[in-house]
C-alpha cells in the first residue's frame, strides 16, 4: 500500500485503525530521519577538513 493511495482526497480511503496510522507515522519519520544522517554523513564525507 503506497502512502500516495492512502492521503488522496479528503481522507475517506485513510487507515481506519489507530495502529495502523501510528505505524505510517514511525515508518515516514524513520525514513526521513535516515535521509538526513545519510545527507550528513555524505556532505561530511565531501567538505574537507
Amino acid at each position: 500500500m503506497a502512502i500516495t493511495e492512502i492521503v488522496q482526497g479528503n481522507g475517506e480511503n485513510a487507515p481506519r485503525h489507530t495502529s495502523a496510522r501510528i505505524a505510517w507515522f514511525v515508518v515516514i519519520w524513520s525514513l526521513s530521519t535516515a535521509a538526513f544522517f545519510g545527507g550528513a554523513a555524505l556532505l561530511h564525507l565531501i567538505v574537507p577538513k
